[in-house]
């Protein structure tokens, strides 16, 4: 096979078999090298550098197929081929199934496999094709020759983009039910971290893509911002889904929630946490935080004063009236953390205020009057059903 050498200062390509080799095994012996190529010269070797690893890439799914072909890691080692390719190549399980599809692909794909080893083809531009064949196999051998040539020039998005009108041509109902089970696929998940963070992972159909990143790139263009603003791109989106979140939760005037109120953020704590009199930390679902955060946040907030017991449990709101007052709804929510039905997990915003002794019976709209209900489990009381006793 062919190996790359930057030799003596020059981009070049021997007959010798092996890797790439690079006179010098220091970074700094590497530097020297490059910093003696001329800019052409060193433009030329990295378009020759990126070819030998796309070249490496596709010989590697030819290897990763022998292996799979003979049972070798099976026969060996007692693994399928993509554990073998995890525990001895490091691998991801994502990277080695794709790995392992794409050179099952190849042995059906001999021109574009020809290509791919003359570094023509970018490996992901050969994954896409791969991925092509496997959906329409006998379509695909009749095009294969175009998409080979059309490989080598086009970016892997541009090919994509070109497959999938391909594929509309070639089965439109597919390609329909396609798009159909991808808007299936559609996530977002919100998962508590150890350090107090919250990891967020999801997966956008194109349109809720487009319209999120159209958002978050209002707020985030460098040309808007401030020359001084040393936030890294990635601090910049996390911020501006924040600003976004905070704008609809408080221009909104159509969605309600929790009992009828808006929408809210609900923070409680200790007056003197605010005015630095009180060393404690304020804390968010049990998370502490910035103390200059929640100032911040009560810059323009509603304070809420509640009477809290020995217990830290509410104990009144001065409201005495037959319609459940924002500030009890609150108090509501703080004590009781959703529906009180035994073993019933609905959250605080699924649930309606109660009266244990009805208002028209002479109950009062007070904290001890008052538990939390989801609508079905307060259809139930209603009827007449109680809780089951607890475990």
């Amino acid at each position: 096979m062919n190996s790359l050498n930057l030799v003596a200062g020059r981009a070049m390509v021997s007959d010798e078999g092996g890797g790439p080799h690079v006179p010098g095994s220091s970074p700094q012996d590497i530097q020297h090298q490059l910093d003696s190529l001329f800019d052409d010269e060193l433009e030329h070797a990295t378009i020759a550098l990126k070819q030998h690893l796309d070249e490496t890439a596709a010989r590697l799914a030819l290897h990763v197929r022998a292996l799979e072909r003979r049972n070798i890691p099976e026969v060996a080692h007692g693994l399928g081929t993509i554990g073998w390719l995890v525990r001895f190549c490091s691998m991801s399980r994502g990277e080695a199934s794709g790995t392992v599809k794409t050179g099952r692909a190849l042995a059906h794909m001999p021109t574009v496999t020809t290509n791919a080893l003359d570094g023509q083809v970018p490996y992901r531009s050969l994954q896409l094709l791969a991925q092509a064949r496997d959906r329409h196999p006998d379509e695909f051998t009749h095009h294969e020759a175009v998409f080979a040539d059309t490989a080598s020039y086009l970016t892997p998005t541009d090919l994509r983009r070109a497959i999938n009108y391909w594929e509309q041509q070639v089965d439109y109902p597919r390609a329909l039910a396609d798009t159909k089970r991808r808007d299936r696929l559609r996530s977002l998940y919100l998962a508590g971290m150890f350090n107090g963070l919250t990891d967020i992972k999801g997966a956008l159909t194109p349109e809720i893509a487009h319209t999120v990143t159209t958002a978050l790139n209002s707020l985030c263009d460098p040309g808007n911002l401030d020359p001084d603003d040393m936030r890294t791109p990635a601090q910049r989106r996390h911020d501006a889904l924040g600003e976004i979140s905070r704008f609809w939760l408080d221009h909104n005037q159509t969605v309600e929630t929790s009992g009828g109120e808006k929408p809210h953020v609900t923070i409680t704590l200790d007056y003197r946490m605010l005015t630095g009199e009180l060393n404690q930390l304020p804390e968010f679902d049990g998370v502490p935080v910035d103390p200059e955060a929640i100032r911040r946040l009560t810059c323009d907030a509603g304070i809420i004063p509640m009477i809290l017991g020995s217990d830290s449990e509410p104990l009144d709101v001065g409201r005495k009236t037959r319609t459940i007052p924002t500030a009890l709804r609150r108090a509501l929510e703080h004590r009781d953390k959703g529906c009180t039905w035994t073993g019933c997990t609905a959250p605080e915003s699924w649930c309606d205020a109660h009266h244990i002794t009805h208002w028209a019976h002479g109950g009062e709209t007070s904290l001890k009057n008052t538990r939390l209900y989801c609508r079905r489990h307060h259809t139930k009381i209603h009827n007449g059903e109680h809780p089951p006793p607890e475990p």
